[in-house]
């Protein structure tokens, strides 16, 4: 699994420009990204090296647990690059856990010492990453203490608005980013939501019903939509559906997108 983060990690990072990746690179971004390989080094797999735009080289790990060799191995990679490229290298270990870091910026012996940078995301102001425009950052900000509904309600809208591809990667580094905070299943679901809702086929059907007012064809929508979520409908919860107004069909349509509860979706 954790090589499923370390994946998503770089994945996001190579697509996203925004607050976390300037952070990382520096605000002018990437101009070029560097793949070298270190057979010298017990773990040669090197997650982000990226030639910069202000003309350094920023080499970023990617870190979901404490690992007590990270600093000899950044040491390692540095003096690696510098046999490899004849230049520095800006180092940042970027720590992606909610577990609370315990691990050093500095390998240090009796003959040497050496300093790194480590970025803990638990430790970033995750509010602009929630206003960021960059997806990137709002899936990072799931991993700050902003209220998890929050975040995922930004992220869900951000995956509505994308297309193809983007929308795809978005969505799987969602759900994985989201394991590292252990509610995968729960991130799993709500895309599956979207995924009907943007359905070529079903989606149109669904709005169009809504929007034709064909009062009993909204209650079957959002009677087969809550059986899907929740499972079999309580009487007294089919009862409501059967004697409701239209508004409070589009009402409980919208919740139930993102509520976890039939409770929670039927609240006045």
């Amino acid at each position: 699994m954790a090589h499923d983060y370390d994946v998503s990690l770089k994945l996001l990072f190579r697509r996203s420009t925004g607050l976390v990746a300037q952070q990382l690179f520096g605000p002018g971004g990437v101009s070029e990204w560097v793949d070298v390989e270190q057979p010298k080094v017990n773990n040669p797999r090197v997650d982000l090296l990226a030639r910069c735009a202000d003309g350094l080289l920023r080499h970023v790990e990617l870190e979901t647990r404490n690992r007590p060799d990270t600093p000899r191995r950044a040491a390692e990679y540095y003096l690696g690059f510098h046999r490899l490229l004849n230049e520095d290298v800006e180092q940042v270990i970027l720590f992606a856990s909610r577990d609370e870091l315990a691990m050093s910026p500095v390998f240090e012996t009796r003959f040497m010492r050496y300093q790194f940078r480590i970025l803990d995301i638990k430790s970033l102001d995750g509010e602009p990453l929630l206003a960021s425009n960059d997806w990137g950052d709002n899936i990072l900000a799931l991993l700050t203490p902003v209220e998890q509904e929050r975040v995922l309600c930004r992220v869900e809208q951000q995956l509505r608005r994308l297309k193809g591809e983007e929308q795809e990667d978005a969505a799987n580094i969602f759900a994985i980013v989201s394991g590292i905070i252990g509610i995968e299943d729960a991130v799993t679901e709500r895309i599956t939501m979207i995924d009907i809702m943007e359905n070529k086929i079903i989606g149109p059907a669904i709005r169009k019903g809504l929007a034709q007012g064909l009062a009993q064809g909204e209650r079957d929508v959002v009677a087969r939509l809550l059986t899907w979520k929740f499972g079999p409908l309580p009487g007294h919860v089919i009862e409501k559906l059967q004697n409701a107004a239209e508004s409070d069909l589009r009402v409980w349509e919208q919740r139930l997108l993102k509520d976890n509860t039939l409770d929670e979706v039927f609240h006045s």
